[in-house]
C-alpha cells in the first residue's frame, strides 16, 4: 500500500526550471530549461537556518508530485549540478491563469518518501 497521489485539483501551476550549466566566455551564466506541469505553488513565511548559520525566510513551497506532475525529475541531482556549475537552481512560476506567480531561488530540495519507503512521493522545493 501506497500514500495517494496529490489531489489534481491542487496541481494547477506551471513551473520552469533554470538549472545553471556553466559561464559563457563574458562570465554570464547559462542554463538548461526544464518545463514541468501540475505543482502546486504554496505561499510560506517559515524562517530556516542556512548552511553557513545564517537565517533565511522561505518565500513559498512548491510541491511537485512523482505521478501527476509530468516530466517526472530528480530534482536534488538538478539542485546539485546547478550548484556545481556556480549557482543554485532558480524556478519561475506560473498559476492556471498564465500570471507568473513569481520568479524564485530553489534554496531546499526535499524527497518526501512514500510509505513504504521505497520511492519519492513527492518533491518539496523551498523558495526564496
Amino acid at each position: 500500500m501506497s500514500l495517494t497521489p496529490i489531489p489534481t485539483r491542487m496541481l494547477h501551476d506551471t513551473a520552469v526550471f533554470h538549472v545553471v550549466t556553466g559561464m559563457d566566455r563574458w562570465q554570464e551564466k547559462t542554463y538548461t530549461h526544464y518545463t514541468v506541469r501540475n505543482v502546486h505553488l504554496q505561499n510560506d513565511l517559515d524562517s530556516i537556518k542556512g548552511a553557513d548559520n545564517t537565517e533565511v525566510q522561505l518565500r513559498g513551497i512548491l510541491f511537485v508530485d512523482t505521478r501527476r506532475s509530468t516530466p517526472a525529475l530528480d530534482f536534488t541531482a538538478l539542485q546539485k549540478a546547478s550548484l556545481e556549475a556556480g549557482d543554485t537552481m532558480r524556478v519561475t512560476v506560473t498559476d492556471a491563469s498564465g500570471a507568473e506567480a513569481g520568479d524564485f531561488a530553489v534554496l531546499v530540495v526535499d524527497g518526501v518518501p512514500d510509505v513504504p519507503a521505497t520511492r519519492i512521493h513527492h518533491w518539496e522545493l523551498g523558495l526564496v
